[in-house]
């Protein structure tokens, strides 16, 4: 790859670390700020008699501080989640990535919006939106478990994106000549993590992913309904004939389609609460035989619904992570490859630093 293409998008975004690392402080500040006001405003609702106020002026207090104080724990949520998007890391030169020293994650760019949400509680309780991460993203909890895992995890980034989103580092490819360095890493990766999807890019790395991978060196996510699902599950056979259709002409293996079972219900459909982020992990067994893993609060039991999402990733997804990790190579420990803070490459361009 081309010196003036590699890192093209990335060229043009618009980080400022130290501004991030304010935003980020600023956040966490608010947050906290918030807390208490929300703490206080409790006060005043139970106990007006200690602030010698009348039921009516303490009633007024009260409801003025929680409301500002939900106000001030949204802000510096969405404040240090832009934060981290200044402050996230980049990966300049992907073909200096070690072997077996990453965690290649792949999805529909598509999906990034979802991603990017913060990882709340499933429910309309107050309560229990303020007791949950109220900060982290989709993204950075489901790195956050790959990498305590697996190791250092990468992603491709959205082409013509101002900022990376936080979680997984980022590096940037052309578009006219992104599938041969995507086939590579593929293969050196540790693991690969593709999020199921239906665009022709997600298909085509699915494909190359069985192509090139032990069985045990490939995760789906599933973060779509059962309706998306359906869709995905329809559009894996044609895909991987037209696949075999073309390693045929170039005079390779073709690759056969694995069988992608059906959708799992909740074991209680008819809970009153919308599930929202990772539905499902999908694994395969030696011969390539898909099993899907349902991420189901409904089947376990907890005083809260918090305890029955940690409660459900203990006993449902960490049992598949941890089989996915014994079946790995060795983790290779990763060299830089090229990463820097933004503050060095700008460092870098003014000529502090490089070697006289």
């Amino acid at each position: 790859m081309k010196e003036e293409e590699r890192g093209l998008s990335a060229a043009g975004q618009r980080r400022k670390p130290v501004a991030g690392c304010g935003a980020r402080g600023g956040g966490c500040f608010l947050r906290i700020a918030g807390l208490f006001l929300v703490l206080g405003g409790s006060g005043h609702l139970r106990f007006p008699s200690l602030y010698d106020a009348s039921a009516w002026r303490a009633l007024l207090t009260g409801i003025a501080m929680i409301a500002a104080g939900a106000v001030a724990v949204a802000l510096g949520a969405r404040l240090s989640r832009h934060g981290r998007r200044h402050t996230a890391r980049i990966i300049e030169r992907p073909e200096e990535l070690a072997d077996n020293s990453f965690v290649l994650f792949l999805r529909p760019f598509e999906e990034d919006r979802k991603l990017y949400e913060v990882k709340a509680a499933n429910t309309r309780s107050l309560r229990a939106r303020y007791s949950a991460p109220i900060s982290r993203t989709y993204e950075e909890e489901i790195v956050w478990s790959l990498r305590r895992r697996f190791g250092r995890v990468v992603a491709v980034g959205r082409p013509g994106e101002r900022l990376p989103l936080p979680g997984a580092h980022r590096f940037y490819l052309p578009l006219d000549d992104w599938q041969p360095v995507v086939s590579d890493l593929i293969g050196r990766a540790r693991l690969v993590v593709l999020v199921a999807g239906t665009g022709p890019g997600t298909l085509w790395e699915l494909t190359e992913a069985v192509r090139l991978l032990p069985p045990g060196q490939l995760l789906l996510l599933v973060f779509g309904d059962e309706a998306a699902y359906r869709r995905f599950q329809e559009c894996v056979p044609e895909v991987f004939a037209d696949r075999a259709e073309e390693l045929r002409r170039e005079g390779g293996e073709p690759v056969p389609a694995p069988a992608f079972p059906d959708y799992p219900p909740l074991c209680d459909p008819a809970t009153g609460i919308t599930q929202r982020g990772l539905r499902g992990i999908i694994h395969f067994g030696p011969d390539w035989t898909p099993a899907f893993v349902r991420y189901d609060f409904t089947a376990v039991r907890a005083l809260t619904l918090t305890g029955k999402l940690l409660k459900a990733k203990r006993t449902q997804l960490d049992p598949v992570l941890r089989r996915t990790e014994q079946g790995l190579p060795e983790a290779v420990p990763p060299r830089r490859a090229g990463v820097r803070w933004p503050v060095q490459r700008r460092r870098d361009r003014r000529g502090v630093g490089r070697p006289r």
